[in-house]
């Protein structure tokens, strides 16, 4: 099995795991099955839904994806997610003792399944094989939280509350109106006041029944602080934002960046990243994102890629201190491969990553 780009993938190729996404000229949800053969039609969907790309089967490449997270894990996870937000929105029931159980078991379960290959960067590639409601959003967020937390040595106590509220941050975004939600257009004063009171609807009905500690309450209410005072809801500075909130705060920004929206494309991994760095000591605190760009891989191992010199390369490892600047392999025009380091190799300096493999025309002609 290998991640590939969308733009190298061809007609014929079978996928390795469920695809899931939704298609705007359909106005629905597609889903691309485990063991079916990729097609014309198929591939130029995926193209104008801007998915990165899907994993393949087969001896494409001898570059290898290492998997974060189990798939069940996953499953289960957007399956609870979905049970808690239909209680959160019913008011005569609301979320019970059960709904954070299961949400709570799913988060241990994700603490383990990190813990276990701690050394290994988180594959955002791999935790974003699915449409991006909201649910799976916030399984992103928790999943890139829990990373950061083991990164910067909490116990597994905190790691569980630090989960917990990553999958709970966004719960409160189910009772604001589906036409501002994927409003295509900027949110008049009015439309943002609502949206700005999802984190405290979400924490006041949590902590109304006494569901969840009041850290985590504290993560999910401020996870849209910012820094220098300029977020919301209560426009919080500094070290007065809570420990956790501040995590979610960059996991929250890179995932929203990096998903396709109805409002606008996904940006390149690479400008999230600049974006978050740019970030440091206005919007976020410098601690987190030092260690969120020692956690996550913008670039997965097996990715296509384009370099600022205009040649195709392909991510052999990614470099935790650099999380720019991988080691890669090039093949030149006579076929033969080279490697770069992008990190150590002096004559590589000058080389940057310019964002993904973009489609081969002469090929697409071809088919």
């Amino acid at each position: 099995m290998i991640f590939l780009s969308v733009s190298d993938l061809t007609p014929g190729m079978c996928m390795a795991r469920d695809l899931n996404f939704y298609d705007t000229a359909s106005r629905g949800a597609v889903c691309i099955r485990h063991g079916q053969k990729l097609t014309d039609v198929l591939i130029t969907k995926l193209k104008v839904a801007n998915i990165d790309g899907a994993y393949i089967d087969g001896e494409h490449s001898e570059v290898r994806v290492i998997s974060s997270i189990n798939r069940q894990i996953k499953t289960d996870a957007i399956n609870n997610l979905q049970s808690l937000s239909e209680n959160f929105i019913d008011s005569g029931k609301g979320v019970m003792k059960r709904d954070i159980e299961e949400i709570g078991g799913t988060t241990e379960m994700l603490i383990d399944a990190l813990s276990e290959k701690k050394d290994i960067l988180v594959n955002i590639a791999d935790i974003k094989m699915y449409d991006d409601y909201t649910f799976h959003h916030s399984l992103s967020v928790a999943i890139m939280a829990i990373a950061v937390g083991i990164e910067l040595g909490f116990s597994k106590a905190q790691l569980y509350e630090l989960g917990l509220s990553g999958l709970l941050h966004d719960i409160g975004k189910v009772s604001v109106p589906i036409e501002i939600i994927n409003k295509n257009g900027r949110l008049t004063p009015e439309e943002f006041a609502i949206v700005k009171m999802h984190p405290v609807h979400a924490a006041n009905h949590l902590m109304e029944r006494g569901l969840v500690p009041k850290n985590v309450l504290l993560g999910i209410v401020a996870h849209h602080e910012r820094w220098d005072g300029t977020g919301y809801p209560y426009g919080l500075k500094g070290n007065n934002i809570p420990y956790y909130a501040r995590i979610l705060a960059v996991a929250d920004v890179y995932d929203a960046l990096t998903s396709n929206r109805p409002y606008r494309t996904p940006s390149p991994p690479n400008e999230a990243i600049e974006f978050i760095m740019g970030g440091t000591g206005t919007h976020f605190d410098e601690q987190i994102v030092h260690a969120f760009l020692r956690k996550v891989a913008p670039y997965p191992t097996g990715t296509h890629i384009i370099l600022s010199n205009h040649k195709e390369a392909t991510v052999l490892k990614n470099n935790p201190d650099q999380p720019l600047r991988p080691l890669v392999s090039v093949t030149d025009d006579d076929g033969i491969a080279q490697i770069y380091d992008l990190c150590n190799d002096i004559a590589t300096y000058n080389v940057v990553i310019s964002g993904l493999a973009e489609p081969d025309e002469s090929r697409d002609e071809q088919e």
